[in-house]
């Protein structure tokens, strides 16, 4: 099973019970032509509960659930990072004149990421995440102590078991990729999306659970 990891500008959707593409293309402000662009080969009339769909992220007045609007930004986030993070691995095994270009890209989904925290931690936050995502290879460590120390919902130990799990996750796809093992590449691109989705919805549900009056309906 190979696996569409979502590009920029959309977010990561998990089908619940009821769903069809009209209603979503309904909810989230887009159409279902470019629901069916964004996932080539799924069948509109087939949709299966948990099934991972990209839906593009719409600017519009609509008053989206504040729960699900979060949800689908931190999705989002982490979707891009994983996209950037692949882009720049296969750069750098197959196209090393463009790797700087991708990390230049990739560097953006910080600030994207800073802006989300904005509204929540500051200022100084922000661009404490920023200038410590631009090394989070280096920087698992740090980054899970700068989340824990400022959500008293996002511990620690969590966030560094996580960050380190998805490290040695990409490890184990270069190590494929390497090793032309392309049979196994889409297991191991379906299991980084879970787990990106996975440190997403933690993420988000730290937020929900420390500003609970922002998500009051």
């Amino acid at each position: 099973m190979v696996l569409n990891i979502c590009p920029p500008g959309t977010f990561v959707y998990s089908v619940r019970q009821g769903d069809t593409l009209w209603l979503l293309a309904d909810r989230f402000n887009t159409t279902v032509e470019d629901i069916l662009n964004l996932n080539p080969g799924i069948d509109p009339d087939r949709l299966a509960i948990g099934q991972q769909l990209c839906i593009p992220m719409i600017e519009s007045d609509i008053d989206f659930d504040p729960v699900i609007d979060l949800n689908n930004l931190s999705r989002s986030l982490w979707s891009e990072h994983l996209f950037w993070s692949d882009n720049i691995i296969l750069g750098i095994i197959f196209a090393p004149t463009i790797v700087e270009a991708m990390r230049e890209k990739g560097l953006e989904n910080a600030s994207d990421f800073a802006e989300m925290f904005l509204d929540y931690y500051g200022r100084d936050f922000a661009e404490k995440f920023t200038t410590i995502d631009r090394d989070w290879f280096q920087n698992a460590d740090n980054i899970a102590r700068l989340l824990s120390e400022n959500n008293p919902f996002w511990n620690y130990d969590e966030w560094r078991e996580m960050l380190y799990t998805h490290l040695q996750m990409l490890k184990n796809y270069v190590s494929y990729l390497l090793t032309a093992s392309s049979n196994q590449l889409g297991d191991i691109l379906q299991d980084l999306q879970m787990q990106a989705l996975a440190m997403a919805d933690y993420m988000a549900e730290g937020i929900m659970r420390q500003f609970p009056e922002d998500f009051d309906e």
